[in-house]
């Protein structure tokens, strides 16, 4: 989790393919949650589709997340 949390603080756009496997996969909500927050802080457009997926989570955190980076990813846009 530490290393998807630097990865949205260094804001690498290398790192969003790898985010959104991590988003899509089934792995921990936590783990999701942190690759959803790390999307939003990158703020590449390539993760819309994954992040909108992710609004149907079954974990609330996980849905924050993505609401939060779908924001940070439209921010950026304007």
């Amino acid at each position: 989790m530490k290393a998807i949390t630097a990865l949205g603080k260094i804001g690498d756009k290398r790192a969003v393919e790898p985010l959104i496997n991590v988003l899509r996969i089934e792995v921990d909500y936590v783990t999701r949650t942190c690759a959803a927050w790390a999307l939003g802080e990158i703020g590449d457009a390539r993760a819309v589709e994954a992040l909108t997926e992710a609004l149907n989570d079954e974990e609330k955190d996980v849905r924050q997340a993505a609401r939060y980076a779908l924001k940070q990813i439209k921010k950026r846009k304007n």
